[in-house]
């Protein structure tokens, strides 16, 4: 039986959003903590966590640091205790700033070293592949923007 408090709508939400965010290869448990914080009004434990999501709380815990290691989730210490409770990360673009960099570093790369080690067709399809990964950069760019141009 289970002893999770979530419906069973709440947890298709959870395992299709899970799904989705296996395709970037991100592990399961992190994946489906990931959605578990979405929908929580207030901050959750490791106990609860764990509850909810039927997982041990080692893989719990596994999960949590995956998600603050790229931003997508945020410990709080409890006061007067060693317990952390977790919540959504406060920026949604966190995780991705770092591939929005290296999409201009590939194109400068590219656009920079591809004439001196590419001739003919290879040429310009590096000289495409530089066009078009600048492109993504500046199109990411304007929603993704770096933590600094952020308002507070």
């Amino acid at each position: 039986m289970s002893t999770s408090q979530l419906s069973p709508e709440q947890t298709r939400f959870i395992d299709d959003l899970a799904g989705l965010l296996g395709a970037w290869s991100m592990p399961a448990n992190a994946a489906r903590l990931y959605g578990y914080l979405q929908i929580m009004n207030v901050p959750v434990s490791l106990e609860e966590i764990a509850r909810d999501l039927e997982i041990s709380r080692s893989h719990a815990h596994t999960a949590a640091k995956v998600l603050e290691d790229y931003g997508n989730a945020r410990g709080i210490p409890s006061r007067g205790s060693r317990r952390i409770l977790y919540v959504c990360g406060d920026d949604p673009a966190t995780p991705l700033r770092p591939q929005v960099a290296t999409l201009e570093k590939m194109s400068q790369l590219i656009a920079k070293r591809g004439p001196d080690i590419a001739a003919g067709e290879a040429a310009a399809r590096l000289t495409r592949l530089a066009a078009f990964h600048h492109e993504l950069h500046e199109a990411m760019h304007v929603v993704v923007r770096p933590a600094d141009d952020l308002q507070t």
